[in-house]
């Protein structure tokens, strides 16, 4: 079996590596491995969003089209689904509330 070390600054996370390697009851070196692979199951299947640039003209038109007959959905569900910055959608929705077209959830 082949070894791999790492040099690896831990300065600031001390504590941290402590009390994570007391409450599993195991090494420092173990802490980090298990992180390690806990953060590595967490990103599985995840996909990064490319995010378009478009106006916020076409932004708002894409928006209006998506939402239309949904009884309830979220900024970051429209911002994923139109591939739009999530600020942007913000922005447009506050504007179709001030519009009319969609109301806030109590």
């Amino acid at each position: 079996m082949q070894r791999y070390v790492y040099p690896v600054d831990l300065t600031g996370v001390e504590r941290e590596l402590e009390y994570i390697a007391k409450k599993l009851k195991v090494s420092k070196a173990e802490a980090i491995r298990e992180a390690i692979r806990w953060f590595a199951d967490e990103l599985k299947g995840l996909g990064v969003v490319e995010i378009r640039s478009v106006s916020k003209e076409q932004a708002k038109k894409e928006i209006l089209e998506y939402i239309k007959g949904k009884d309830r959905v979220t900024t970051d569900e429209i911002a994923n689904a139109l591939r739009l910055d999530f600020s942007l959608v913000n922005e447009i929705l506050i504007e179709l509330w001030s519009e009319g077209y969609v109301e806030p959830e109590n």
